[in-house]
């Protein structure tokens, strides 16, 4: 199977002076060595800034990418966030989906920079969880709530249903709402009690929905994005359900 990793990466808001201090090079790479199946081809697509002090650098990313030499079946690739306003995961994970849809990638893994694989076999254990349920539906290993997924495992009908990984309306906060409603909508969310992964980045790199004053008002702020991603959940769910795709 051909994988494709989509993953928004940024050394703002860190006082890192070399790869080896950032997230991606020291947990999301490095737990994915000693993790992955090797049977299967991955290509991580890495969402970046231009001028990013590391993930621009060309001699950091030769550094980089001599790691990812040593696994098996693994490819790299740094991809320009242009034209994006800062702090818009949505719209990064999304032209990160549609180039690796585009390479005729399979299976898609979203999830951050900083991600702490614990569990072996987690990705054949995702792909045989789709494969059960005709390779609709959404799968990943437990992050930090047993209930939900923070990081999304999909098939390529995830396009053909949505057109998109997220939807745009959306920003950063509650894009995970999103995926986890319209999947548990038709029932086809995958939880991987046996799996594990886990955040380890600390505190966010970007504001909350890309609003100053969200922490000013948090409940009630919360309460408004929490019914408007609740709306998007249920305009989604209708589409694919008027499709007859599901």
């Amino acid at each position: 199977m051909k994988i494709g990793i989509l993953i928004p990466s940024t050394s703002h808001g860190r006082q890192w002076t070399s790869y080896k201090e950032s997230y991606l090079f020291n947990l999301t790479l490095k737990t994915f060595l000693i993790t992955y199946d090797k049977e299967h081809s991955y290509t991580f697509y890495i969402g970046i800034d231009r001028g990013d002090k590391i993930l621009d650098n060309e001699n950091e990313i030769a550094q980089i990418k001599r790691f990812i030499s040593i696994m098996k079946n693994v490819e790299i690739e740094f991809m320009y966030m242009d034209n994006i306003p800062k702090g818009h995961l949505t719209i990064m994970w999304n032209r990160l989906f549609q180039k690796a849809y585009d390479d005729n990638c399979e299976y898609f893994f979203q999830c951050g920079d900083d991600i702490d694989f614990k569990t072996l076999g987690w990705v054949n254990a995702c792909i045989q969880t789709l494969q059960k349920a005709n390779n609709i539906g959404m799968v990943g290993p437990v992050n930090n709530n047993n209930f939900i997924l923070t990081q999304s495992f999909v098939s390529r009908k995830h396009m053909e249903l949505f057109g998109y990984y997220f939807p745009e309306e959306i920003i950063n906060w509650y894009c995970d709402d999103w995926i986890n409603g319209v999947y548990k909508g038709i029932n086809k969310l995958f939880v991987l009690q046996n799996h594990m992964c886990g955040n380890m980045g600390g505190p966010p790199r970007y504001e909350i929905n890309n609003d100053p004053t969200f922490v000013l008002n948090f409940n009630e702020n919360r309460r408004i994005y929490q019914d408007r991603c609740s709306e998007i959940v249920k305009r989604d769910l209708l589409k694919i359900k008027e499709r007859g795709k599901t």
